[in-house]
């Protein structure tokens, strides 16, 4: 009974990952980006030259696009609720908390380090986006 339910509490992790590695895949825009420090935020949503696309593929790839020049990384969706950026040797660059991700919404947590020596701080960004659709890309060249 108890092998039993690890296999299927196995099982469905992994499909849960495979899942939201397929949710992932098209390119996603920015909608706004949210900064918490220690009990302040702000939220940013004015949309400017600044800001990326993001275009995950099939073969775990991310192309982070903003005007004509681009960077390429590897990302890898670990635990069903953890997105991570890795250069082309496998190396850790980047790590988010997947808060949500649909068809067509994408919301990433980022822990930021403390500003000031001490306990009790916390500090992290947000960052929500919207998935564009194929029309939309098009339209973009």
């Amino acid at each position: 009974m108890k092998k039993t339910f690890v296999l299927l509490l196995l099982i469905l992790i992994l499909t849960q990952c495979a899942t939201k590695e397929r949710q992932i895949q098209g390119t996603w825009k920015t909608d706004s980006i949210s900064n918490f420090v220690n009990g302040f935020s702000h939220t940013n949503n004015s949309q400017d030259e600044h800001w990326s696309n993001f275009e995950y593929n099939e073969k775990n790839e991310v192309f982070e696009r903003r005007k004509a020049e681009f960077r390429k990384y590897d990302y890898k969706i670990v635990s069903g609720d953890s997105l991570v950026y890795l250069d082309s040797a496998g190396n850790f660059l980047n790590g988010y908390k997947i808060l949500k991700l649909d068809e067509s919404h994408l919301i990433l947590k980022k822990d930021q380090k403390p500003y000031l020596p001490g306990k009790n701080q916390k500090l992290y960004e947000i960052r929500f986006f919207s998935k564009i659709s194929s029309d939309s890309i098009s339209a973009l060249k």
